[in-house]
């Protein structure tokens, strides 16, 4: 055999070599042109943080701070965060001359980290937090929303004037620096920040106030009924001094109640010049997904009217440069969908995520995990938005048609009694919640102390049935009506979550020994909105989250809200109820609105329009990389939240 090597094929692999080494240079350079255009793209990006701290402070007013023991307030220089909360002042002080002569102001805390990052051993700026919700939002754009989803990213992105303290859960000013509130309740003046400025670096101005409740939330046009019978106190509001420019605005109230100044405080407030071509079409503006820019401490990256973020894919955060307070130290934060608790636990555990909300089993299961433990917290406490679990009966016509059985309370009583809810708290919730006797969580003086919840007892609730009108008329051991009709229901639940799963089971089972027939309906959560919405259910099952240290009854539990979409989509009709809505909200006496509560809470004992289930803690499965997730009174702060070493870098 010859050798056919020679000297043409020893010059062919130089030159392949040759070539190959060219290329390994050229992708070299390649790779230090972009490290160096990273690490450009980060010095440009912190001198951005540096030029708009620097207009923080050469926009800053003094903040005038009224002495310990009285004496004149003084305007120091380096104003340090009032200790206690609000101090009041009067309005004659220098610095004040906004205000009216015949009323004290408040000057709130200056608005700053509950819990400083900084103070963390490894805290570093940077990086992206990756949340897994288990429902997937409709949408984002404010006051269409309809569940807590879109309401936590609307909480990142747009800011109100005033906001509760996550540790005391009292009234602060946040886009409010100070305010004037007489004894009467009849009106509020409110200073806003000179420094408070939305996500673009435009100020956020007294008419953006007026203009985002008179023209937006107030504009029948605009699908926001939810809000509106929320947010319903205020008669008028006016801007004090030159549109263009002023920081002052005022609300005059209906009528005294004791929710009057933290309404006005408490409504996300947007930027006019933004949103007012946007809602020149109501329509295109209600079908919007995620029309959502603020003053937060996040951003969307854009905001594009004919390219919206949809449902289904991830919600993107990005800190915002721009923004007036404590700025996040994450670059963004990240929000992806997994329905199925058993498929997101997965997806946390093989590093997809940082944060989630496990169900109960998965929490006991996973807490005496070491090998879970050793990179993963299993974090467990109630707060302000813990809120109740119920099941609610239909009590009006279903859909615009026929009456349920549930339209009579002695069937909606006889339903609690046959579920075993002592069971379905050991069994399924492992004895992680409380029972719930009512809206009013028992952790606050708004509940009755003297209510006791329902007890578990079939004879006593097939006696109340019979009472009703159902019996087994026929031998066959169904329940049914005078005409014969036999006792079948619709039972509602979102699908994802194996212990509604498995609580639909339980009760089932024990309807169907007293002759009840129910029928499970699994629906995807983003079409409960539609649901109830057109009243389209016999039975129902999920849970409210509080907003508020004291709730109104009114959204949910009013007459009023029945019609037009309202939140008492179980249309229950109470003129017991009604008359102590409307008598608590006009009582500004603490202890006096206090016993109309209780009383209140006694009418929804007997009456029974939901089921009250359980008043539920938060539970979150937190990543160790994670710092300063830190559990308040009122939630989470997600602005506060760091990323340490092997986290995820920001991404596109």
């Amino acid at each position: 055999m010859q050798n056919n090597f020679g000297l043409k094929d020893l010059i062919v692999i130089a030159l392949i070599l040759g070539l190959f080494v060219s290329v390994w240079v050229s992708i070299y350079q390649d790779d230090r042109r972009w490290d160096e255009t990273q690490v450009a793209n980060k010095r440009l990006e912190a001198l951005e943080q540096q030029i708009v701290r620097l207009e923080d402070g050469i926009a800053r007013r003094p903040v005038v701070v009224a002495p310990q023991g009285g004496g004149t307030p003084t305007a120091p220089s380096n104003p340090a965060p009032i200790p206690d909360g609000p101090v009041t002042t009067t309005a004659a002080a220098s610095g004040f001359e906004w205000a009216r002569d015949d009323t004290d102001v408040t000057v709130s805390i200056p608005w700053a980290f509950s819990s400083d990052p900084t103070d963390d051993p490894g805290f570093r700026i940077g990086g992206e937090f990756h949340e897994i919700y288990e429902g997937q939002p409709p949408k984002l754009t404010p006051y269409t929303y309809a569940d807590v989803y879109g309401r936590r990213v609307v909480d990142m992105v747009c800011e109100s004037l005033g906001w509760y303290d996550p540790k005391t859960l009292k009234m602060r000013g946040l886009l409010a620096e100070s305010w004037q509130y007489p004894d009467d309740g009849t009106w509020l003046r409110v200073k806003i920040r000179d420094e408070a400025r939305y996500s673009d670096g435009s100020p956020v101005l007294a008419e953006d106030v007026r203009w985002t409740y008179e023209d937006l939330l107030f504009n029948m046009q605009i699908e926001a009924e939810r809000f509106r019978s929320v947010y319903n106190a205020i008669d008028t509001i006016e801007v004090i001094g030159d549109p263009e420019t002023s920081r002052v605005v005022e609300f005059t109230f209906k009528s005294p109640r004791f929710d009057n100044l933290n309404q006005a405080m408490g409504f996300k407030v947007l930027p006019k010049h933004i949103y007012q071509p946007w809602i020149e079409s109501p329509t295109r503006y209600n079908q919007s997904t995620s029309l959502t820019v603020g003053s937060g401490p996040f951003r969307f990256p854009t905001v594009d009217p004919d390219n919206p973020w949809t449902p289904g894919t991830p919600i993107v955060l990005v800190r915002n440069e721009q923004y007036w307070g404590p700025r996040p130290p994450l670059d963004g934060y990240r929000i992806t969908v997994i329905k199925e608790y058993a498929t997101k636990l997965i997806a946390f555990n093989n590093g997809e995520g940082d944060m989630i909300r496990p169900n109960s089993e998965q929490f006991v299961d996973q807490r005496g995990d070491s090998k879970f433990l050793e990179e993963s917290e299993a974090r467990k406490w109630f707060n302000m938005r813990g809120g109740y679990s119920f099941i609610g009966w239909q009590c009006g016509p279903r859909n615009g048609g026929k009456l349920t059985p549930f339209h009579d309370k002695r069937v909606r009583q006889a339903m609690t009694m046959l579920i075993d809810r002592e069971r379905i708290r050991r069994d399924i919730s492992k004895n992680l919640v409380n029972p719930a006797t009512g809206p009013f969580l028992s952790s606050t003086p708004q509940s009755n102390p003297d209510i006791q919840p329902w007890p578990y007892d079939p004879d006593r609730a097939v006696a109340l049935l019979a009472e009703a009108g159902w019996r087994d008329r026929d031998g066959d051991g169904m329940l049914e009506d005078e005409d014969g009709n036999p006792f079948t229901f619709e039972f509602t639940y979102a699908k994802g979550n194996e212990g509604t799963a498995n609580m639909a089971g339980f009760m089932k089972s024990e309807f169907a020994r007293v002759g009840i027939d129910m029928k499970e309906r699994l629906i995807d959560w983003s079409v409960l909105v539609d649901i109830l919405n057109r009243r389209d259910f016999d039975a129902i099952t999920f849970a409210w989250s509080a907003s508020a240290p004291e709730s109104d009854p009114y959204q949910i539990w009013h007459s009023d809200n029945i019609d037009n979409q309202g939140d008492n989509f179980i249309q229950w009709a109470s003129d017991d109820a009604d008359r102590l809505i409307d008598e608590g909200r006009k009582t500004l006496d603490f202890d006096e609105r206090m016993k109309i509560w209780h009383q209140l809470h006694s009418v929804y004992h007997e009456e029974q329009p939901y089921t009250f289930m359980n008043e539920a803690p938060w539970l979150r499965f937190v990543k160790k990389k994670a710092g300063n997730v830190t559990e308040y009174a009122s939630g989470l702060e997600y602005q506060e939240f760091w990323m340490g070493q092997g986290s995820q870098p920001m991404q596109n």
